[in-house]
Parts: C-alpha cells; sequence; structure tokens
C-alpha cells in the first residue's frame, strides 16, 4: 500500500508479525486483518490492524503520531471513570524495532461503527442523541483537573488549533495559496473573517480532546459509545472541543448540541473558525493523496459554508 505521508514508517503486516513475536509473543499466534479506509478508519496518523477478535494493533505513522501515541498512553489512566463513554484501554505498550521506529500498541477493541461508517443514519432527527452523548463528553472534560498532571498535557500555545484563532490567519492563508480550486476560498475567508470577530477565550484553559472528529466517535444505535485517538489532546479554548457541531452533526442536532454545552455566541463562532481551519488544510492536503479523510473534512467544510 502506497504511503500516505512522506515521513511514514513501513507498517506492512510483517513488519507488524515481527514486533508482536519479538515482543508479545503471548499475541503472535492470534489472527491479524488491516482496518482500511473503507471499512471504516478514516484516521490518517495510524495504522491499525485487528488482532483476533478481541484487540487492535494500532502503528503511528509517523515521528509526530508516535509522540501523540506516547501522550495517549499517558493520559487514559487519569481520564478512567471520568467521562461517560468508554475510552481506548492499552493492553500492551511496544517500543520501536530495527525494522519499525516508533513505540506501537495494543489496545482492547471497542465495538462500535466510527461516525463517519453511520454519517447517513445520524442526520437529523437520528442525531439528536448523539448531540446529547457529545454535550455531555464535553461537559465531563471541562471539569477533569488536568493541571494535576500538566506534565502529560500540553497549554495549546498560539498557531495551534485551541491556541487562539487569529495566530492560525497564517495557516489559513498558506493552505488556500495551494487550493487550486478545491475549496471556495471566497466563502472561506469570509466565514474566517466571521470568526475572528469574536471575543478570544479568556478564561482558564480547559482539557480538549481536541480532534472530535467522525473518525474518532464510535457509536451504536444512534448514540455515543466510544471516544477513541488521544493523542492531540491538550488544554486550551474549550471551543476547540464544539468542532463536532459541524463536523458530525446536522443543523438540527448542531443546535441541540449548542443548547447541550451552553455555548455564548463568541464560543460558538470560535469553535465554527477551529472547524474551519482543520476541514480547509484535511481537504487541501487529502485530496491529491485519495484518502477518505478529504471526503470527511469536504463534508465538515460543506455544512460551514452553506
Amino acid at each position: 500500500m502506497e504511503p500516505l505521508h512522506d515521513d511514514e514508517a513501513d507498517t506492512g503486516s510483517e513488519v507488524v508479525l515481527d514486533l508482536l513475536r519479538s515482543q508479545a509473543p503471548h499475541l503472535a499466534a492470534l489472527s491479524l486483518a488491516r482496518i482500511s479506509g473503507t471499512a471504516g478508519n478514516t484516521g490518517s496518523d495510524n495504522v491499525l490492524y485487528r488482532l483476533g477478535t478481541e484487540l487492535v494493533v494500532r502503528l503511528p505513522r509517523t515521528p509526530s503520531a508516535a509522540a501523540s501515541l506516547r501522550t495517549e498512553t499517558r493520559l487514559l489512566p487519569h481520564l478512567a471513570g471520568r467521562l461517560p463513554v468508554a475510552l481506548p484501554e492499552l493492553v500492551h505498550l511496544g517500543s520501536a524495532s530495527a525494522r519499525y521506529p516508533h513505540p506501537w500498541a495494543v489496545l482492547r477493541w471497542l465495538p462500535g461503527r466510527d461516525a463517519w461508517a453511520d454519517r447517513a443514519t445520524l442526520d437529523d432527527p437520528h442525531g439528536f442523541r448523539l448531540a446529547e452523548d457529545l454535550a455531555a463528553v464535553v461537559d465531563a472534560l471541562g471539569k477533569v483537573p488536568w493541571a494535576a498532571y500538566g506534565d502529560i498535557v500540553e497549554v495549546r500555545p498560539p498557531g495551534r488549533r485551541g491556541g487562539g484563532l487569529a495566530p492560525l490567519t497564517e495557516d489559513i492563508d498558506e493552505w488556500l495559496s495551494e487550493a487550486h480550486g478545491l475549496v471556495d476560498e471566497r466563502g472561506v475567508r469570509a466565514s474566517w473573517q466571521e470568526s475572528l470577530s469574536a471575543r478570544e477565550w479568556d478564561g482558564d484553559a480547559v482539557l480538549c480532546h481536541g480532534d472530535l472528529i467522525p473518525g474518532n466517535l464510535l457509536v451504536q444505535g444512534n448514540r455515543l459509545t466510544a471516544v477513541i485517538d488521544w493523542g492531540g489532546a491538550g488544554a486550551g479554548d474549550p471551543a476547540l472541543d464544539l468542532v463536532p457541531a459541524w463536523a458530525v452533526l446536522g443543523p438540527q442536532g448542531r443546535e441541540r448540541f449548542r443548547d447541550g454545552v451552553a455555548a455564548d455566541d463568541d464560543s460558538w463562532l470560535r469553535a465554527r473558525g477551529y472547524a474551519l481551519q482543520q476541514a480547509v488544510a484535511g481537504v487541501i492536503y487529502y485530496t491529491p493523496r485519495r484518502h477518505p479523510l478529504a471526503d470527511v473534512m469536504r463534508r465538515t467544510l460543506h455544512a460551514i459554508l452553506r
């Protein structure tokens, strides 16, 4: 399979088998099957393999994704029991080898389908319960005393999503310079200016997942059952975790979610700005790579601009 990123490691099945045999031999005899985008994996940071019926192997593609895995495996124990949904459970944390340069992990398989795979069944009015579940997760995250383990959680600096909107203007401009007709540039700039008019967050930083897009949300029966991929978690503007309003929900579900999190106008505009920046970057980066995440971000962008 062609690599997605320029600095991507080899994550082929032979590499995975070698890692299992050398570092987790008690798991090496289990069946191994790569989870492709067509099977519901729209992620771009990690390659996933189903291991037996109860486990999944997760291999970071790049050095930045490897750093995220380290953050996640350290953070998750502190979140256990604090959220109203399931979280990934670490079974084995592997280390780099001669064939693979990053840490890797075996996690417990969580039931459900990601919200992108189930998107057709989550539009209004079927996504109302999901909107309420998402609001409950965001509310619970805002109450986590993250400063007690501040050596794990990074405060989002200016220039990263969650660290304020204005410093992201340069990022928007750079992506639009490469758009070549892939996005509505005029619409993007108009929406971005509206978001910049919002009052910046001046309260205490709160813990944010940072990437509540469809592929990181597992659902069953239109209910949110698990939130995965916590490698991008950090402390910052709580509006960052309002992004699923556009990335996941329909217009009516969006309003139900907003009511659930009690977002004021400024927070809502900032959230839309964070969603816009992520969607623009995603469409422009992933479209030429023919990755399913391009469609995820294109749908988000449509929800923002329509």
